[in-house]
C-alpha cells in the first residue's frame, strides 16, 4: 500500500506542476485575474501537500521518526494552511464577480487571522485527540466553500465561470469526502493507516490536474478558432490595439459588454468606450454590421 501511494504522488505531484505551468500559458493570453489567484492557490496546494508526502516517506518508508524534522514538516503545513485560507476567499470572489472586491479583501484578512489563531490555540493545548476534528471542520469549510462558488455560478456564462465549474464540482466533492474520511477514521482510529492518506490525496490531485488539462485543451482548441483568419486579416486591415482584438474576438463569440468586462477584468464603461474606438476604426454603427463585415455573407449556388 505504501508503494502505491508513494507512486500516485510522485505522478500526482509533476501533474500538479504541470497544471500551474498550463495555467501559466493561459494567464499570458488572457489576463484575467481569475488566473492570477489560481496560480496561489495551486502552488500553495503543491507546498503543502508537498510537506504532507515527505512527512509520510519519512515517518512509512523510511521510518524514522526524528522529532525536530516531524516539527518543521507540521510548521510549514501550518504556515500554509494559514496562507491558503487567506487567499481562498480571493480565488473564490475572482471566479463569481471577475475580480476582487472590498468585501473578501477584507474577509480574506479575517479568516487568514482566524485561522492563525486556531492554529496557535491547536499548538497550545497540545491535544492529538482534537486535532483529526478541527482538520475535518477544516476540509467541510473549503468543500462548502467551494460548493457556494458553484451556486453563484450557476447559469453564468461568463469565462471563470465557464473554465472554473468542473475544477469546482471536484475539489468540493473532495474537500467534503475529505471531511467524512478524517471524521471516519478519528472513530475507527485502528483500521487507519498513513497510506491511506497520502493516496487519497493523489487521487484527488490526478483528478484535478486530468480535468484542467482537458479544459486547457478544449481553451487551446477554442484559442485556435479564434485566431484563424478572417479574423486576423481584419484586425491587420483596421489596426486594431491588443485590447481591441481581444474585444472583437468576444463579441464575435457572442459575449455581452458586461461577460466581456468580467472576462478581462474591466469596467463595463471601458468597454463601451473601447467597442465605440472599434466601431469608429472599422466604420460601422452596430456588433452586427461589424461581424458581417469581419464574414460577408455569401450567396448559395
Amino acid at each position: 500500500m505504501e508503494l502505491i501511494a508513494f507512486w500516485l504522488n510522485i505522478a500526482g505531484f509533476s501533474l500538479l506542476f504541470s497544471t500551474f505551468f498550463l495555467t501559466y500559458v493561459s494567464r499570458k493570453s488572457n489576463r484575467h485575474i481569475m488566473f492570477d489567484q489560481y496560480l496561489w492557490y495551486i502552488a500553495l496546494t503543491w507546498i503543502w501537500y508537498l510537506f504532507q508526502f515527505i512527512g509520510f516517506v519519512y515517518q512509512t518508508m523510511l521510518e524514522r521518526n526524528n522529532q525536530t524534522i516531524l516539527l518543521v514538516i507540521t510548521i510549514v503545513r501550518y504556515v500554509f494552511t494559514i496562507l491558503m485560507f487567506h487567499r481562498i476567499p480571493l480565488f473564490l470572489d475572482s471566479i463569481i464577480t471577475g475580480q476582487i472586491t472590498e468585501f473578501s479583501a477584507k474577509a480574506s484578512k479575517v479568516i487568514g487571522l482566524a485561522t492563525f489563531l486556531l492554529v496557535i490555540f491547536l499548538v497550545m493545548i497540545g491535544s492529538p485527540a482534537v486535532g483529526p476534528y478541527v482538520s475535518a471542520a477544516l476540509n467541510a469549510l473549503v468543500g462548502t466553500g467551494f460548493l457556494y462558488t458553484l451556486m453563484q455560478i450557476k447559469g453564468q456564462k461568463t469565462f471563470s465561470a465557464t473554465r472554473m465549474r468542473s475544477f469546482l464540482v471536484i475539489s468540493s466533492i473532495a474537500y467534503l469526502l475529505f471531511s467524512l474520511y478524517t471524521i471516519i477514521f478519528s472513530i475507527a482510529n485502528t483500521r487507519h493507516q498513513p497510506a491511506f492518506d497520502a493516496t487519497v490525496t493523489a487521487l484527488y490531485i490526478i483528478a484535478w490536474c486530468i480535468n484542467d488539462a482537458m479544459v486547457y485543451l478544449r481553451e487551446f482548441s477554442s484559442l485556435g478558432t479564434r485566431y484563424s483568419n478572417p479574423i486576423d486579416t481584419f484586425q491587420k486591415q483596421y489596426k486594431l490595439s491588443e485590447r481591441e482584438q481581444q474585444i472583437v474576438r468576444l463579441l464575435v463569440d457572442g459575449k455581452s459588454y458586461k461577460e466581456i468586462a468580467y472576462e478581462l477584468s474591466l469596467s463595463p464603461r471601458t468597454v463601451e468606450t473601447h467597442v465605440y474606438r472599434i466601431f469608429k476604426k472599422c466604420s460601422v454603427s452596430t456588433k452586427l454590421e461589424l461581424i458581417n463585415k469581419m464574414y460577408p455573407l455569401r450567396t448559395t449556388t
